[in-house]
């Protein structure tokens, strides 16, 4: 694929009080997003008025009231297929990709609402498959222990290809309404998928039609090995954190699992990649690192100077967290990934005050997915290095807070990212399949039909020669 036909994707993800911990103490912000149906209604609309891919809704199936100064927004959450349901009734053209933890799910339960979902949808739903790493989990399931990684990536690839079974097991043309005849369906186009696995035995088929795609758009995360793995196998979209690795670690990244995708026999340009990205934009630079500093100062999270020093190679003992990074004479001098983590938490908070505290919380979420931050201008550019520079093929956006964060990217950086001819100004299609250019798959059951047809034709051939 050329440079000029490579076109970027966005997807926006919903964090019912933003992404950063902080930032539903922003006045404004949305302290109940997770219940308020308008709201998440209109979050939706914003991001198909923008003309995103997709609207990607996270999940996650355990949530401890523990968990609110560092991740509120996994405490409540609004369950994903429901609400996925929600969103396509309230859009038109937007993808929408929903979560599911197939640790704690069944394949068959999912293949049925998926389905249903991408006929509701029209042909928009994407299924975003993750094992979860919530060991607390297990105990909402009546099970014992949460499964290591190697055995729910055992089980997620199982679940995974029953699914894509039962979605095949009735073929596009099964469905033919002869009313003459009285027949409503062609049996034979029908199909048991009697898949047996070590942990799955499920005959099929589906009672639920092929999902309009064919085969629904799979996306993936995480950073295992058995993850990318999986992803280079089954998922058409890739997303990661490579974001926080830098440039050349996401370039680095990028290019690894394009190669892996290749080595499974696929086009490595049909498997997208796209890391996160959380940004924070406003209409000038000194508004931008104002606001930046604003939602970090709000969190409540003790300062780790052992842990930030362990990380930079200082001393950092018996000093304040409002000490000036400029007056910690074993901060000069830094290089490598030391004097990275400073530079950019040095960038992002702007002029001003930058004290030991402010340089921490800024390590403290480096890990997560990079932060930017900057007028309409300076993220459109970061973006577009990134893009041109083959270290993602699109981002996933991340409001720090909401709904101003959200708002602020849509009418503030998607124009610019259009005037620049790197984003669609309108849909060219109507599925999510359309949005990434992907061709709907042949029926694996329509398929070996047909090679089977194929073989026969030259025996009959013969047969008919030589009588």
């Amino acid at each position: 694929m050329s440079g000029k036909e490579r076109k970027l994707h966005l997807g926006f993800t919903v964090w019912p009080t933003g992404f950063h911990p902080a930032g539903w103490r922003l006045p404004g912000a949305k302290s109940d997003g997770n219940s308020d149906a308008r709201f998440l209604r209109e979050l939706a609309q914003q991001a198909e008025a923008a003309k995103f891919d997709f609207f990607f809704i996270g999940d996650q199936v355990v949530g401890l009231p523990e968990w609110q100064f560092e991740r509120p927004n996994q405490v409540l959450r609004p369950e994903a297929l429901t609400y996925a349901g929600f969103v396509a009734a309230a859009t038109r053209r937007i993808g929408i990709v929903a979560t599911v933890n197939v640790t704690y799910a069944d394949p068959y339960s999912v293949a049925r609402a998926t389905a249903t979902l991408d006929h509701l949808s029209e042909g928009r739903l994407g299924w975003n498959v993750v094992t979860g790493e919530a060991e607390a989990a297990a105990a909402n399931y009546g099970r014992k222990e949460h499964w290591d990684n190697e055995k729910r990536y055992d089980w997620a690839s199982e679940f995974t290809e029953a699914v894509k079974l039962l979605w095949d097991s009735w073929e596009d043309d099964a469905k033919i309404a002869d009313r003459e005849r009285g027949v409503l369906f062609d049996s034979d186009k029908v199909h048991r998928i009697d898949y047996r696995g070590e942990f799955f035995s499920i005959d099929g088929p589906l009672n639920v039609e092929r999902p309009v795609q064919g085969q629904i758009p799979i996306v993936n995360a995480g950073r295992s090995d058995r993850s990318i793995e999986f992803g280079s196998k089954y998922s058409d979209i890739k997303f990661t954190n490579s974001t926080a690795l830098g440039l050349a670690g996401a370039q680095t990244y990028y290019a690894d699992l394009k190669a892996r995708a290749a080595a499974q026999g696929r086009d490595p340009d049909k498997q997208f990649i796209i890391p996160g990205l959380i940004v924070y934009v406003e209409r000038t630079q000194e508004a931008a690192h104002r606001r930046y500093r604003e939602i970090q100062d709000l969190t409540l999270v003790d300062s780790d100077l052992q842990a930030l020093g362990d990380a930079l190679g200082v001393d950092l003992s018996g000093l304040p967290d409002t000490t000036e990074v400029d007056d910690v004479e074993a901060l000069r001098g830094l290089v490598g990934k030391p004097a990275s983590i400073v530079a950019d938490a040095r960038t992002n908070a702007g002029p001003g005050s930058f004290t030991l505290r402010r340089l921490f919380l800024s390590f403290h979420r480096r890990w997560y997915f990079r932060e930017i931050v900057g007028d309409p201008t300076t993220i459109a550019d970061i973006i577009q290095h990134w893009f041109e520079s083959r270290a993602a093929d699109g981002f996933m956006i991340f409001p720090p807070y909401v709904p101003g964060g959200a708002e602020a990217f849509f009418q503030l950086v998607v124009p610019e990212l259009q005037q620049r001819g790197l984003f669609r100004t309108e849909y060219d299609g109507t599925t999510l399949r359309d949005h990434f250019g992907l061709d709907k798959p042949a029926n694996v059951f329509a398929a070996a039909r047909s090679h089977a047809a194929a073989a026969v034709a030259p025996a009959d051939a013969a047969l008919a020669q030589s009588a």
